[in-house]
């Protein structure tokens, strides 16, 4: 099985934080952390508001909060709540 292995570069097979943009005062979704449940893979819903900046998402991106409580608490999801074309999303 290990001769079948190749080595490729991770910019071959994954797209690593890709540059989104959204103009500021453009109403956005947005999903605050404390609206995301323990250990559940999809984010539970979003609330329309102006955008101010942030973090964008598209569909199919996971993430993650930046401050350890939220990572032991299992506060880790799966966006997948936008519509068909929409490739943003605020999360804060």
């Amino acid at each position: 099985m290990k001769s079948e292995w190749t080595t490729r570069n991770i910019s071959d097979i994954a797209e690593i934080n890709p540059r989104e943009s959204i103009s500021k005062g453009s109403i956005a979704k947005k999903t605050p952390m404390d609206a995301l449940q323990p250990f559940t893979r999809d984010v539970p819903g979003y609330q329309m508001e102006k955008f101010k900046g942030g973090t964008k998402f598209r569909n199919m991106d996971t993430i993650m909060a930046r401050i350890a409580p939220c990572l032991e608490n299992g506060k880790t999801a799966q966006v997948r709540c936008l519509d068909n074309g929409e490739v943003v999303l605020e999360y804060k």
